[in-house]
Formats: structure tokens, sequence, C-alpha cells
């Protein structure tokens, strides 16, 4: 099943905590809507008790018509709204459509039981192989 069809069947706020390379642990909130036409927004914040936030973006994810998933991603590192798409269909490892800037960047996105959905960011330096950075796991509040 498409994670946008999987999703639309388990909208509502997910709470949780994640761990990143660079920024230690931090807490985790996801908020996922129902759109028109089969999409999904995903809001998603990290804030580290520490520091504070971490990390704020809002997405579009999208059915496409080749049977892969899209994920349209504005958030607080970039000036600009990043498209990506699935690798496969089902997949939910998502690339860039078209590489840009220092960063070669990836999102994977699972959902290993109803009711949670993990969220992690994978990336490195263009010519080199994106590693796991950063990962939300976070439940469906009641």
């Amino acid at each position: 099943m498409p994670l946008s069809a999987q999703l639309a069947d388990e909208p509502g706020q997910y709470i949780g905590t994640g761990q990143g390379i660079e920024s230690g642990p931090f807490e985790s909130r996801i908020n996922v809507t129902v759109l028109p036409n089969g999409a999904i927004a995903i809001d998603y914040e990290a804030i580290s008790a520490e520091v504070g936030p971490l990390h704020f973006e809002h997405t579009i994810l999208a059915p496409g018509p080749d049977g892969r998933d899209r994920l349209y991603v504005a958030h607080s590192e970039t000036p600009f709204v990043s498209e990506m798409v699935e690798t496969e269909p089902n997949s939910r490892r998502f690339v860039q459509a078209a590489p840009f800037g220092p960063y070669t960047m990836e999102i994977v996105i699972e959902t290993p039981e109803k009711g949670r959905i993990t969220y992690a960011w994978w990336w490195a330096s263009v010519g080199e192989p994106p590693v796991e950075q950063s990962k939300a796991d976070a439940s469906l509040a009641s």
C-alpha cells in the first residue's frame, strides 16, 4: 500500500522522541493531515530540551502518476522547497528529484505498526553515499 494511502487512514498528531548525530536526543511531533486528491500534509518538529528548536518542516506527500509517492519539503535548513521522489513504488525511501547544493539528501518514512511512524533524514556531501543523520520515532496520540 502506498504511504500516502496508509497515512490517510491514520491522520492525527504523533508524539515521540528522536536522535540525531549532530543534535543528540530530541522530542518529536509529527502532524498528519489528509488533503484533497490523495495528498497528505506532514508537519514535523524536532525540539531539544537543551538547545530548543532543531528542525521544522512542512511537507506535502502526494501520489505520483507513475505509482511512486512524492515529497515536497519546506524545511528550516534551506531557503527553497525540495522535491523528493520515492525510489520505487512503496519503498518509502525518497531521494532528491534533482540534486543541488553541497549535500545529497534522502528521507525515509516507515510505519512499523499501526499508529506509529518513523521519519529519518539521510544526507552526505555530494559524491558520498547518504547515511542516516536524524530519526524520529512517534506514536499516534490518543
